[in-house]
């Protein structure tokens, strides 16, 4: 399986280069709006060509959610750079379709989330809650979506939570902690926090089963998308 990451894009056409048969799944990270440099209808207009492309893809194209969506899907998890003059039509864009979004994909141990899994996150927030209904980690965190589960929506206190006992959820991990104890027998790759190009990370040399790659590089980074063969 090739598979293509596309990091946060926040407005930018970067992921329009891409050519959809080259690659078997295609999973954006979330955060498709909000910009201090992009104008509010390309913004909108960029987000509905993503949609857009989900639609004509939609078993090999993954739209991920990121803590930028959540701010207009939700008004108490608001983040800076929300856009008032234009956050009724993202709102509107994004309830309509929010049967293209998901909060992670899976495909055996590899995890794509927006910010990644903690292992004491995991072990005190979502481990207490897995059903043995779940058939993945993934299936668990879109449940507690749909149940819009408080803890999934944590802000680390990197990130400017209160909390400075929270590491942070998948929407809001930063990338300080996560690459220092992510949750064990994963390979995750992540958005979220800022690159310079795409990172990777074992913090055990002894666990080849557990990984961190960085992939939030578009934006203030050289550009560069993660192609990964499973």
């Amino acid at each position: 399986m090739k598979t293509l990451t596309i990091g946060d894009i926040h407005g930018l056409p970067d992921w329009k280069k891409v050519k959809p048969a080259e690659f078997d799944i295609i999973i954006f990270l979330g955060d498709y709006v909000d910009s201090y440099s992009i104008e509010e209808e390309a913004i909108l207009d960029n987000l509905e060509e993503i949609v857009s492309l989900k639609n004509q893809f939609p078993e090999k194209v993954k739209l991920l959610l990121g803590n930028h969506e959540n701010s207009y899907l939700f008004r108490q998890y608001r983040t800076t750079g929300y856009m008032y003059s234009i956050a009724e039509q993202i709102n509107t864009i994004l309830k309509n379709n929010i049967r293209l979004f998901q909060v992670a994909w899976q495909h055996q141990n590899y995890l794509w989330t927006h910010a990644g899994i903690h292992t004491e996150y995991y072990n005190q927030k979502i481990a207490p809650r897995v059903r043995a209904t779940d058939e993945s980690l993934a299936a668990t965190l879109e449940k507690l979506f749909k149940e819009e589960y408080p803890p999934l929506f944590e802000v680390g206190p990197e990130r400017g939570g209160w909390d400075y006992n929270s590491n942070g959820g998948p929407f809001w991990l930063d990338s300080s902690r996560l690459i220092k104890n992510p949750l064990k027998g994963y390979h995750q790759i992540v958005g979220h926090t800022p690159v310079n190009t795409i990172e990777f990370y074992r913090p055990d040399e002894n666990d080849m089963s557990t990984s961190v790659t960085l992939c939030d590089c578009i934006t203030r980074g050289d550009g560069s998308f993660y192609s990964l063969e499973i």
